[in-house]
């Protein structure tokens, strides 16, 4: 049995977003989660879910960047929250993600300041839904930094411009780090069909622990099913570690 579905938030606000931390109950968070919004959302789309996971996760915080405001191709030039341009629906994985790198740099800044928070990157988790869990992939693979981390999290998503990375930009060594997809079997908006192609680029580059789920009666939203599943992965990936 699958939860009721919610659909995801999407404000579609043009300006005045800002980076939103959601701190660890305790004294100090021993974990992080990068959590990026989808398009034409903001941080405050996703703040409620975050204070959730953080409730069940008390030695996590949750930090949850803005995406610049651009023109979006796929919506007719109008600028709005876009981590990277789109061009279209059908082939996600092959669009070019023109803005990534810019997007992906803000990105490795918090990786990098998250990192040095908790100690290490190693207990940071990329995460996203629909284009910022593009980002997550788009920044674990592309950016290479991948092998350091505790995990990615990609909802709605998939991996942008795989051509890019079957060049040979990636390590050819077997990677062990967790990835879960998480996609709606009724998704019209990035078909399921772009998670199962993404699952299986990151196997074909030796990412061997990608995980997809399935959610029946779900589109291009979120359901209790799968939030909870997220926790419990999340629980896994970025274990308490408070003696």
């Amino acid at each position: 049995m699958h939860g009721p579905c919610r659909r995801a938030a999407s404000t579609f606000l043009a300006s005045g977003a800002s980076t939103l931390e959601v701190a660890s109950s305790r004294s100090q968070a021993s974990a992080s989660v990068i959590f990026g919004h989808g398009l034409g959302d903001t941080p405050q789309g996703w703040l409620w879910q975050c204070q959730a996971w953080a409730r069940e996760l008390p030695w996590v915080r949750f930090v949850l960047p803005a995406a610049p405001v651009r023109p979006v191709t796929l919506n007719g030039g109008l600028p709005m929250p876009a981590w990277y341009d789109i061009y279209g629906l059908d082939n996600r994985l092959q669009e070019p993600a023109t803005g990534a790198e810019e997007s992906g740099a803000l990105w490795t800044g918090l990786l990098e300041a998250e990192a040095r928070a908790v100690g290490s990157p190693g207990r940071v988790v990329l995460a996203g839904f629909s284009q910022g869990g593009a980002m997550a992939l788009f920044t674990a693979l592309h950016l290479n930094r991948l092998p350091q981390l505790a995990g990615v999290l990609c909802m709605s998503g998939y991996l942008p411009n795989t051509a890019a990375l079957a060049s040979g930009s990636v390590p050819q060594k077997k990677c062990e780090v967790p990835v879960l997809l998480c996609h709606g079997q009724l998704d019209g908006m990035v078909k399921l069909e772009m998670a199962r192609n993404t699952q299986a680029a990151l196997q074909g580059m030796g990412v061997d622990r990608v995980d997809l789920r399935e959610y029946e009666n779900m589109g291009h939203e979120v359901c209790e099913d799968e939030l909870d599943d997220v926790a419990e992965w999340l629980a896994k990936a970025l274990p308490d570690i408070a003696t």
